[in-house]
């Protein structure tokens, strides 16, 4: 970072380089979209290289350009939503199978392909319903598999802080998720006794 800070360009590859792919699965969990990453990942790398004056090299990196990937993708996905509403079946079924963890079910294993799909998109849908902080907590640590002492410098809190909004993010992700498929099946269960 020093480096860059003092105009080297090919220090600025190299962090390009290091940071590239950690920074595409940030955009994708964030995001959901394939098509959007790369692009969305020219414009962080635009926003870092823009503001490295503004990094303090006694400070961790990680949680720095953490922040300015999630802003980033935040202001995408306020975007898309004034263009059109968020479809969640876009997600890669086999990139979501660590959130499933978070059900505690063996069901989920049991279910046809066509039920797996329904159960993500619902899975997605309810972790948007999360408040942006627990959300923010529960992607970085079961999607980015993130250290709990990173999530608490991004979250800009204490590492007892950050363990408690995941915690508090899973158990609200598991209510949302209880609920949403009582109403389906209650819904279900009403199209069949009227067939």
């Amino acid at each position: 970072m020093r480096r860059c800070q003092s105009g080297d360009d090919a220090a600025f590859e190299e962090l390009v380089r290091k940071y590239q792919q950690t920074l595409f699965n940030v955009i994708h969990h964030n995001i959901g979209r394939r098509s959007d990453v790369e692009d969305i990942a020219q414009k962080i790398f635009s926003k870092l290289y823009f503001s490295l004056h503004k990094f303090d090299p006694n400070r961790p990196f990680f949680p720095w350009v953490y922040r300015i990937a999630i802003n980033q993708c935040y202001d995408e996905l306020r975007r898309a939503r004034r263009r059109r509403s968020i479809t969640f079946s876009e997600l890669n079924l086999e990139e979501t199978e660590n959130i499933e963890n978070l059900l505690k079910q063996e069901a989920v294993q049991e279910t046809s392909a066509e039920e797996r799909k329904e159960l993500h998109e619902l899975l997605y849908k309810m972790l948007d319903r999360l408040p942006e902080k627990q959300k923010k907590a529960l992607v970085l640590r079961d999607l980015e598999d993130v250290p709990y002492d990173q999530i608490a410098q991004v979250l800009q809190c204490t590492e007892q802080a950050a363990r408690l909004k995941v915690f508090r993010a899973r158990t609200r992700l598991r209510d949302l998720m209880v609920k949403a498929m009582r109403r389906r099946e209650r819904g279900s269960n009403r199209r069949q006794d009227s067939a």
